[in-house]
């Protein structure tokens, strides 16, 4: 039986102004390195024989300080990218009503199916970062991997192993530096730990 410790990224300045960050290559902040090294506190003892990332800096960081205790390098996968939302980088979530009002109302009920302008539908992030991920599990299949991914991909990717439907996926928490452990064979998949953030402080989870 292998094992995914499936990671989100710590935080980055967006984050904190619930502005949308998909393709946006942000740094992490002050907080978001310590959430990182909480997170690779966290896992120090796991038998963590890989570490995949996206390559946008605020994966590759974390993934990087997660690696250090293991003392290997972490394997970049740009198709584990966040959600290229296109038009709407960089934009407050509380905005797009009155900037797109009738796309982002079909939007929001169909993510699935409906792009955002210059961006990527869910259905788009579910296929490319899902195959990313089953090419990991079919090459390791009986070890321990860490996967540092991004907010809306980690929840495409958790609908996808379980069967959710992905226009649901906002019903899946992640939080900055939270840990997802999911346990797999060849033809199951078994989540133990969902957005775990114990190892995270109380000043750590708030703004």
């Amino acid at each position: 039986m292998g094992k995914i410790l499936l990671i989100r990224h710590g935080e980055v300045a967006w984050n904190k102004q619930a502005c949308y960050t998909g393709w946006t290559d942000l740094p992490l902040t002050e907080k978001g390195l310590r959430q990182a090294r909480r997170v690779a506190e966290r896992l120090s003892s796991e038998p963590i024989e890989a570490v995949y990332c996206s390559d946008l800096q605020r994966a590759k960081v974390t993934a990087e300080i997660v690696a250090v205790p293991h003392r290997i390098t972490p394997i970049i996968e740009q198709d584990l990218r966040e959600l290229n939302y296109g038009e709407w980088e960089g934009v407050a979530e509380t905005d797009l009503p009155t900037l797109y009002p009738d796309l982002y109302a079909a939007w929001a009920a169909r993510p699935a199916e409906i792009a955002v302008p210059q961006g990527e539908s869910f259905s788009q992030l579910r296929d490319r970062v899902s195959g990313v991920v089953a090419r990991i599990m079919a090459e390791r299949p009986d070890g321990t991997v860490a996967v540092v991914g991004h907010k809306s991909a980690n929840r495409v990717l958790l609908c996808q192993l379980f069967g959710i439907d992905i226009n649901l996926y906002r019903r899946i928490g992640q939080d900055n530096g939270a840990i997802n452990s999911i346990s797999f064979t060849p033809d199951r998949a078994q989540i133990a730990a969902l957005n775990d953030t114990c190892h995270m402080s109380e000043d750590l989870m708030t703004s």
